[in-house]
């Protein structure tokens, strides 16, 4: 199954002989079903969360009503399979875009950017950061890679539980026979608002995810197709009206939406130096070094007035000396903006990539600092080139 298929539908003419009218489309699309806050099945069978208002949405734009979506349990371990197979037609369940997966399937958006996080008895005191699992048990899900990501990163000694669902974790954790579960902050804090006064987030986010729409892979129109819906999702309103309604209602302090908009597969090709308005190619150079030098006055006069603040938000958002998460312990750590490319659209707009590397970040938190990819949008007004629009993709490793 790629992309939207059509109902079956017989082919009796109507009474008086009336013009058939199109079949129906549908979607099938795979989504979690024990997820508090994010997708789960309520008592009548039918799913709702976050996750699931996102995939309506995307539906909605797509052509297709909420009566002709099928939904598909994908856990896991399962998501690439269903994919792949054909079994779906897109994912929405938590997927985080990673460089291993990436080769399996394709991501559009992101929609959500979330972070690591543990989940532990509310009397629990010895646990407050990762590195304090060490000698313990921690818990997660079949097929993910937060557990292993601890061991990797913060604590050696660790002891892995891994079970076919996080539901699953979160009974043994309850039960008192795991000290802890792992993964990301927006699914823990729907299983804590589950269990008020038994369960707590420690609220120390270390990584952070991204998650996506898997596609099957390859599919590129489909990918960009969800792409520009979930852009424009958070432009009307309907984004934040869902963290509202899902999220932030039952406790959790989701992180701005996402601003990174770059299809995974795709790259912006550089112009011909040769072609390109020297100003153009001074100013977007111009961006990058006030940048590196930390120079925000200098930065800020290159910027439009009327998206500075929203850019802003973007770059201090990924600016470790600005990240609240960390403080004391990313104090030392540095960046570098460099531009790869600048393309010139026509006399007033060109978009240009820079490329961001991070040094002297503490081990552990390289997953947190990726190297990033930017695209700026640059418009000239009054003969002088602007940057207007800027948007961010993380690098995998």
């Amino acid at each position: 199954m790629t992309g939207l298929t059509l109902a079956a539908c017989g082919n009796t003419p109507k009474p008086d002989d009336a013009p058939l009218s199109a079949p129906p489309r549908t979607l099938t699309i795979g989504i979690k079903f024990d997820q508090p806050g994010l997708s789960v099945k309520g008592p009548d069978g039918e799913p709702y969360g976050f996750d699931v208002d996102t995939a309506v949405y995307i539906a909605d734009k797509l052509g297709v009503t909420p009566d002709h979506i099928t939904w598909r349990e994908a856990r896991t371990d399962q998501r690439e399979d269903l994919l792949n197979s054909g079994a779906v037609d897109f994912i929405v369940a938590s997927y985080s875009i990673t460089a291993a997966r990436q080769q399996l399937v394709s991501f559009a958006g992101p929609y959500l950017l979330a972070g690591q996080d543990l989940l532990v008895r509310q009397s629990e005191r010895a646990i407050d950061q990762p590195e304090d699992l060490n000698g313990r048990t921690v818990c997660t899900a079949d097929g993910s890679t937060s557990a292993d990501k601890i061991r990797r990163s913060f604590a050696q000694n660790v002891k892995l539980a891994i079970r076919d669902t996080y539901a699953e974790c979160v009974a043994d954790l309850i039960a008192g026979t795991i000290d802890a579960v792992t993964t990301d902050d927006v699914i823990l804090a729907g299983y804590a608002h589950e269990h008020p006064g038994v369960l707590r987030v420690v609220g120390h986010r270390f990584t952070r995810e991204r998650y996506g729409v898997g596609v099957r892979k390859g599919d590129l129109e489909l990918q960009s197709r969800i792409t520009t819906v979930i852009r424009m999702m958070i432009d009307d309103g309907s984004w934040r009206r869902a963290m509202d309604a899902d999220l932030t209602a039952s406790g959790y302090t989701p992180l701005p939406a996402p601003v990174v908009f770059n299809a995974p597969d795709k790259t912006v090709t550089p112009g011909d130096p040769t072609t390109l308005d020297p100003e153009l190619v001074n100013a977007a150079t111009a961006v990058a070094a006030t940048s590196n030098a930390r120079d925000w006055e200098g930065f800020r006069s290159l910027v439009c007035p009327e998206t500075a603040d929203t850019i802003d938000q973007i770059v201090f958002q990924y600016t470790p000396q600005f990240d609240k998460s960390f403080g004391a312990e990313v104090k030392n750590a540095g960046y570098t903006n460099t531009v790869t490319g600048v393309t010139q659209n026509d006399p007033n707009s060109a978009t240009f990539a820079f490329h961001e590397t991070f040094t002297n970040v503490p081990e552990k938190y390289h997953s947190y600092f990726k190297d990033i990819d930017y695209t700026g949008t640059m418009v000239r007004r009054n003969g002088a080139w602007k940057l207007c629009g800027l948007a961010a993709d993380f690098v995998e490793p």
